[in-house]
């Protein structure tokens, strides 16, 4: 092979891993697509835990204010 054909060769090699390197780089800034891929059941079933932590210590203050429901 003659020093033309390496270097176009490696040229072509070089283009090939920028192509790559652009399309890691433009997945990883593309923010739509990285949204779709957010898996949310953890966040709900937080928001869902603190929900009903909140609900439970609502009841609970009820009851201690108005004499504990005990008659």
């Amino acid at each position: 092979m003659t020093r033309p054909d390496e270097l176009r060769l490696e040229a072509e090699r070089k283009r090939q891993e920028l192509a790559e390197t652009l399309d890691q780089l433009m997945a990883k800034t593309d923010l739509r697509a990285r949204a779709a891929q957010v898996d949310y059941r953890p966040v709900l079933l937080v928001a869902a835990a603190m929900a009903a932590a909140a609900l439970v210590a609502g009841v609970l203050l009820s009851r201690t204010r108005h004499g504990g429901g005990r008659r």
